[in-house]
């Protein structure tokens, strides 16, 4: 599972490389968090929906939910930050990004197309469900 995820960091990376060449680092990793986010995200609510019906992953009350902000805190603090780091650890940290693109060979955004429209995917499932 981890080199499915490596291949899909290493197309992402090499597209970021081409795209936009001074800044690539920051943009992968905003890049990659993002749609993590959005997958596991949207993997927590089909799980709480269809198999886990009495467990809640919130940091607040059904009632502080209600307001607005309270749901932006709760996506930042329990879905982007630890994509962020879980990717800045598995890519960046000690330039594990130079190992990855040696060992792993880009296949043209296959992957991190593949994943983007996964990713969307599964979060329009859950709006339906």
């Amino acid at each position: 599972m981890l080199k499915i995820y490596y291949l899909i960091c290493v197309d992402a990376i090499v597209k970021a490389k081409e795209v936009n060449n001074h800044n690539w680092k920051f943009a992968t990793l905003m890049y990659l968090s993002a749609f993590s986010s959005l997958f596991f995200m949207s993997s927590i609510i089909i799980s709480e929906k269809l198999f886990l019906n009495d467990f809640s992953y919130s940091l607040f009350t059904k009632n502080q939910l209600k307001d607005l902000s309270y749901v932006k805190m709760q996506a930042v603090l329990l879905y982007f930050v630890p994509m962020i780091l879980l990717n800045y650890l598995l890519i960046f940290f000690n330039n594990r990004y130079e190992w990855l693109l040696l060992k792993y060979k880009p296949r043209k955004g296959k992957y991190i197309t593949g994943f983007m429209i996964s990713s969307i995917t599964l979060a329009l499932i859950c709006i339906f469900i």
